[in-house]
């Protein structure tokens, strides 16, 4: 075997193009998961770790906050018909921090619902990707205050992740929050994804690292998966490049070598953490929602496992994105959104004991995402795409039991909605610029992560102490 076919063969397997810029991309993104950077801004007992539930395909959260009063309730039944829940499911929700009058969750929220009764748990109010504060008459105005391509999935959830009003940005706010604090851990990546690449956690010189949630894999032919031992050609492999070998060659296996050695470091960690007596929910009386669920569950379980052993990872903040599927509910709503947010609400509780349980709930903050919330009119027996939902941020550092801002008026004609959606009274960046500030970032650093940052109020939510 010569050392050309050998470096194809190798890169081949790692899925790189063996062109001059594949292989400089590649190296750059072998190279990320070996970056030797060491965190200069935090204490070395400081721990902190931001967890991205993104609820993909757009979340009708803005219907979980139905009127109790009954004539309220039939306004709301009118407008809903069909997608309207039962009464007598209703639960009332009374914020600590400001009367919002009668409103209630329906019970298939109980999860998340006890999680707030019990101040582990805020409600962010109508959120989504703004190029400015913006209001109806502005809108009536000129189009131009809308964001790009309003309505598509791919180009609003890249305005989410991105956190800057351009669909063309390649970096995410959470890769870029790990630059800025140059919190990259010299064993590990700090910026973790549990389903695949995602540009949240892409910086402008890192790449997000991907854990697989079932199993921690590294390259085969050169590591054993059951043993983790060295197969006979990776010493074929350090031979071959180490008589003779070009810079490139050795950069190559510098990254090659590094990879494999942090993803048996990796496996060996996670082997070793505590596998918590929690039990997490894996039935869903729906099927689709079920299987949803379960690999949910997975990630939910492999972040805790990872939170545990951030200290012997090296990592002392971490941004892991897990997502729960399912959400673009054109049809049958009234069957699967229930049963999606309920298996959500149930994993958080369960996800919310398992920190505890390990004893590192004190250092990490749970929030959603979702690219757009949905019309408030619906389509038969579903809703369409629409613009501003609410989120929630959990965790034991939060200033749980609080709506932050207020309800938006679900009615048709309010100055709250354009074309059956809800304009968002808070920004992406307003909503990620307080997770970041509680993560460590500074007002000195505010606009590195978010350029936009200052078209907006400074608004402090009041989620951390």
């Amino acid at each position: 075997m010569n050392r050309r076919f050998f470096l194809k063969s190798g890169f081949a397997s790692l899925g790189i193009c063996a062109s001059t810029q594949g292989m400089a991309n590649g190296l750059g993104l072998l190279t990320s998961l070996a970056n030797t950077n060491t965190n200069t801004n935090t204490n070395m007992n400081d721990y902190k770790t931001l967890v991205c539930v993104n609820l993909q395909g757009g979340a009708d959260t803005t219907s979980l906050f139905v009127p109790s009063q009954t004539t309220d309730f039939n306004r709301y039944k009118k407008i809903r018909q069909n997608l309207t829940y039962d009464q007598n499911i209703l639960r009332a929700i009374k914020p600590i921090n400001i009367n919002i009058g009668d409103y209630s969750m329906p019970n298939f929220m109980n999860g998340m619902l006890d999680l707030f009764d019990n101040n582990k748990l805020s409600i962010v109010s109508n959120v989504g990707p703004l190029r400015e504060p913006t209001t109806l008459r502005m809108i009536k105005q000129t189009k131009t205050v809308l964001p790009p391509f309003m309505g598509s999935h791919n180009d609003q959830e890249n305005l989410w992740q991105a956190g800057v009003m351009n669909t063309n940005e390649t970096s995410g706010w959470g890769g870029r929050i790990i630059e800025a604090l140059n919190a990259q851990s010299s064993l590990i990546p700090s910026n973790i994804s549990l389903v695949g690449s995602r540009k949240l956690l892409r910086g402008k010189h890192i790449s997000p690292f991907t854990v697989d949630p079932e199993a921690v894999r590294n390259l085969s032919k050169f590591i054993n998966p059951l043993s983790s031992q060295d197969e006979p050609i990776r010493s074929i492999f350090n031979r071959l490049l180490a008589v003779g070998g070009n810079s490139l060659d050795q950069t190559y296996k510098s990254t090659i070598d590094s990879a494999l050695e942090n993803n048996k470091l990796l496996k060996s960690t996670l082997d070793e953490a505590n596998d918590a007596d929690i039990v997490y929910p894996f039935q869903n009386p729906n099927p689709m929602v079920e299987q949803e669920l379960n690999i949910f569950t997975k990630q939910l379980k492999r972040a805790a496992q990872l939170i545990e052993s951030a200290p012997s990872l090296g990592q002392h903040r971490q941004i892991i994105f897990l997502q729960m599927n399912a959400f673009d509910t054109h049809d049958n709503q009234s069957v699967m959104f229930p049963a999606l947010m309920q298996a959500v609400a149930e994993s958080l509780k369960a996800f919310q004991s398992d920190l505890e349980s390990r004893g590192v709930d004190d250092r990490v903050v749970t929030f959603s995402t979702s690219e757009f919330g949905r019309t408030m009119t619906i389509n038969s027996n579903g809703t369409d795409h629409g613009w501003g939902g609410h989120q929630f941020v959990m965790g034991t550092p939060v200033n749980g039991g609080q709506l932050i801002g207020s309800l938006p008026e679900f009615e048709i004609g309010s100055s709250d909605v354009y074309e059956n959606a809800i304009i968002p009274q808070y920004s992406v960046e307003q909503y990620a610029g307080n997770l970041a500030k509680w993560f460590g970032i500074n007002s000195s650093q505010i606009l590195d992560i978010f350029p936009n940052y200052n078209r907006f109020n400074d608004i402090d939510f009041g989620l951390f102490s």
